[in-house]
């Protein structure tokens, strides 16, 4: 690795740092900023760009065999499925509350009163 690659690769590492301490950060303070149901899709959105850090830099999957991009996207097309799986078992799962029974044990019972 000659110096400029070296130079261009290591400007690389030190904005991929900055970048994902800044998506870290992000992250926190939307723990703490009531957006509802936008928190999700914030939480979801961070992580999605910093996963897009890892794998571009990283990972270097952009410029991976042609055999390790097909691992890769097959991977990702297995993790997809099952999570489409699990939302069809969330969605049609039939969510009847669950019975409740009534407290077996006495107040004599509990030893309070056998001293």
């Amino acid at each position: 690795m000659n110096d400029t690659a070296f130079e261009r690769h290591s400007r690389q590492l030190l904005f991929a740092w900055v970048a994902l301490l800044a998506l870290m950060l992000a992250s926190l303070a939307s723990a703490y900023v009531p957006l509802g149901p936008g928190n999700a899709f914030a939480s979801l959105g961070i992580a999605i760009l910093k996963s897009a850090i890892v794998v571009g830099l990283f990972m270097r999957l952009a410029r991976a065999p042609t055999i390790v991009r097909i691992a890769a996207a097959t991977s990702l097309a297995t993790w997809l499925l099952l999570i489409a799986l699990s939302g069809v078992d969330e969605a049609t799962r039939p969510h009847a509350p669950a019975a409740v029974q009534p407290a077996r044990q006495t107040p004599a019972a509990s030893g309070a009163e056998a001293r």
